[in-house]
């Protein structure tokens, strides 16, 4: 059995020496590295507490003052959509007044020249958008006005708002013939409003937070970003990108994914079965391969929703090569989506075949296989 090792005195006392000193350059450097990070020359001029929450409370008012421009601009390119496309929608329908609610939106500042520490956007109960041409705008309802009561029961935030009005359009699927009665407070002024909804096309649609040049539809819910706003240049634009995120939940599409995940999962058990840790690889890729052809499908069903809702879609596809220039990975191929060559083909494909049943009189409806 071997005798431990010892360490020469010297050596030791040598290596003390050499990490001390390493410690001395590397606190001299970071000392330095701060005071040259701080070294600023100019004569900055100061902010006060007050300017800084003065300047929080305009930004916040501008933000939701863009919010509701985009509401209304949502709500009244969306209603035609809705309205003139029961027939592609079939069961996937409910009646709709054609008002677009608050939405809450909270920001945390946490910081200490904040007097709150939480800046609210929508919380009020106040409509932010009415469609054009539906019940709520012949009814009389204006952007700004605030709801006080829906039904007579008393309404306290935007969320509860939201609430109790689909829960009194729901009614009308259970043979309500009466119109919802709307109590809304206009400057000084206390209004009853009565809106009588009708049929449309299933599909809460709003605004989603971030810059991102997309969209996405939840099965019943449609959320558009606020990239796409200054990212697409016509309305024609824009509407098609909601009547292709219509058309993913007419078609039940995420409904089928989550199926298809499901799937997937049993492979990735048996892999567990085996000590195999997929984490969840099987289920991510049965998910992704096929949401190609969901969205081919979209594009498809979104140009006839366009034509039944008497928009021109002509040059809606030019939003793809502009896109192309944005990330020009989209020209080549894509596992989940079609490349931006394919999708600017199929949508004109697709016009194409709109037309010739235009000038054949044929219902505006896809083909099926």
């Amino acid at each position: 059995m071997s005798s431990p090792r010892r360490h020469h005195p010297e050596i030791l006392q040598r290596h003390r020496q050499w990490m001390y000193g390493s410690c001395k350059i590397l606190c001299v450097f970071g000392i330095g590295y701060l005071l040259a990070s701080c070294a600023v020359v100019s004569d900055v001029p100061e902010i006060s507490n007050y300017e800084l929450q003065q300047e929080v409370k305009n930004q916040l008012e501008f933000a939701e003052r863009t919010i509701i421009e985009r509401t209304q601009k949502l709500a009244n390119l969306s209603w035609p959509i809705l309205v003139n496309n029961l027939e592609m929608c079939d069961d996937f329908v409910r009646h709709r007044t054609g008002l677009w609610l608050s939405r809450e939106s909270s920001i945390l500042t946490n910081l200490s020249w904040i007097s709150d520490d939480e800046q609210t956007i929508g919380e009020e109960p106040v409509v932010w958008g009415v469609a054009a041409e539906s019940p709520s705008a012949k009814a009389g309802f204006e952007v700004g006005d605030r709801v006080l009561a829906i039904d007579s029961k008393l309404v306290k935030s935007s969320a509860d708002a939201r609430r109790l009005l689909a829960k009194a359009t729901k009614e009308f699927s259970n043979e309500r013939t009466d119109p919802i009665q709307f109590l809304i407070q206009r400057d000084d002024e206390r209004k009853r409003i009565d809106v009588q909804p009708v049929l449309a096309c299933r599909s809460e649609i709003s605004l989603a937070g971030g810059t991102s040049i997309n969209a996405y539809a939840t099965g019943r819910h449609i959320r558009i970003y606020n990239g796409i706003f200054t990212f697409t240049e016509t309305d024609e634009e824009l509407q098609y990108v909601i009547a292709h995120e219509l058309a993913h939940n007419i078609s039940k599409h995420l409904i089928y994914a989550r199926a298809r995940g499901a799937f997937g999962v049993v492979f990735d058990l048996l892999a567990l079965r085996w000590n195999v840790w997929t984490n969840g690889g099987f289920s991510r890729l049965s998910v992704r391969a096929f949401t190609k052809p969901y969205e081919v499908e979209a594009d498809y069903l979104a140009l006839y929703l366009l034509a039944n809702a008497g928009i021109d879609s002509t040059g809606v596809e030019n939003l793809w090569r502009r896109l192309a220039t944005e990330d020009i990975s989209r020209i080549g191929w894509i596992l989940t989506h079609p490349s931006t060559p394919e999708r600017f083909i199929q949508l004109r494909k697709t016009r194409e075949e709109i037309e010739a049943k235009q000038q054949r009189n044929e219902k505006l409806l896809p083909e099926r296989k």
